[in-house]
């Protein structure tokens, strides 16, 4: 029977019975029964059909209509225990149904209160705890990744992706590979702090990236990210766990000091525009024979307000170029009668300022070029 022949049989049915042309109540409700079976097994056709997206490639709306009529349909599991929006999410070139999987199923309340209609349900089928939306940025190949990071924004314009998932969810420890730099970039630009504020077993995402399952690729996304959106920190080199171990501490105990030490010469060597010293020098003066043998190029660049490497270690206070006295016995003229460009301030100044002033070296500086007093005065 074709579905015509069944329309004309049901058409039929309801004319004998509207009409009284038929008073047989056992045969009514027989059809009856036979109808509810009938529509049952239709609903079940179309459940198992909307795990099958991919492969009838329904258009958006027409997906819309069938959940319209059989709203059923979204939660409707597989045999591993799945609901359609999380075989979407996860089905290679199945990623452009879940909005709309998402969409419909907050309107039918699939999965209950505060999972977006699925977003956010664990998967069945995963030993680690993960949910929909945590599958979505992670999975694939590759070769969708842009297509996913741009249903990333969709989802984000359509509200059932908001900022705060970005960090709650741990997002971009999902996705911080090479298959799917696209939607790393996309949530590491909605926003930058999550690379910071990111806690994956309640360390920092930068940390874990020293563990060995970390991938090198993994982890210099990460750091390029860091040093493009959180440049005037230093990147995440700097971001301290629970124990105040550095990230790059981390990393150089864990991953090999010239490992690092070459993953962060292919980031900054290309350009030589960062200041990489600024912060070493102020930060892990520790570290300054290591940094300046790599980044010698970085001595005489300024940072983003301007200073020299200097003016930078003054400002950060006395204690801080005490501990990087070299630079203190190596000021030229030129700069101890230069003044900050922030705090209009002469080295010696700044040695003489704050709660641990360093007078004996505030003098050293007068003695070295008294003139500048004189300087001072006419300005």
């Amino acid at each position: 029977m074709n579905i015509s022949s069944f329309q004309s049989n049901l058409d039929f049915i309801k004319s004998l019975y509207f009409h009284k042309e038929w008073k047989d109540e056992n045969c009514w409700a027989e059809i009856l029964e036979a109808l509810e079976e009938a529509n049952r097994k239709i609903e079940k056709a179309f459940s198992g059909s909307m795990h099958r997206l991919l492969e009838h490639k329904p258009s958006i709306k027409v997906v819309e209509k069938v959940v319209k009529k059989f709203p059923a349909t979204l939660s409707f599991r597989d045999d591993r225990g799945r609901i359609p929006i999380q075989c979407a999410a996860i089905t290679p070139n199945g990623y452009e149904y879940v909005p709309v999987l998402a969409k419909e199923g907050v309107k039918h309340d699939v999965g209950g209160e505060d999972v977006r209609g699925g977003l956010l349900m664990v998967d069945p089928r995963e030993i680690y705890g993960w949910n929909t939306l945590q599958w979505f940025v992670r999975a694939g190949d590759g070769k969708d990744d842009t297509k996913r990071a741009k249903v990333l924004k969709e989802l984000r314009n359509s509200g059932l992706l908001v900022k705060k998932d970005i960090v709650e969810q741990q997002l971009l420890a999902y996705c911080c590979w090479k298959r799917s730099e696209m939607r790393f970039e996309y949530l590491v630009d909605w926003d930058p702090d999550a690379l910071i504020e990111t806690r994956v077993r309640n360390t920092p995402l930068i940390h874990c990236m020293s563990s060995a399952s970390a991938s090198e690729e993994s982890l210099l996304l990460t750091l390029k990210a860091g040093f493009q959106y959180h440049p005037q920190i230093g990147g995440l080199l700097f971001v301290k766990d629970d124990e105040g171990t550095t990230a790059f501490d981390a990393l150089c105990n864990e991953k090999g000091t010239a490992n690092i030490m070459s993953l962060l010469h292919q980031i900054l060597s290309p350009k030589r525009d960062y200041p990489i010293l600024h912060q070493i020098f102020v930060k892990a003066p520790q570290h300054i024979n290591l940094f300046m043998k790599k980044f010698p190029w970085a001595y005489n660049l300024k940072d983003h307000n301007g200073r020299t490497l200097h003016q930078t270690v003054l400002a950060a206070g006395p204690d801080v170029m005490n501990a990087n006295d070299i630079l203190l016995a190596t000021l030229t003229d030129n700069q101890i009668q230069t003044k900050d460009p922030i705090t209009t301030l002469y080295p010696f100044a700044a040695m003489a300022v704050g709660e641990h002033a360093d007078l004996e070296n505030t003098f050293y500086l007068l003695r070295r070029l008294p003139s500048v007093m004189d300087r001072d005065s006419r300005q």
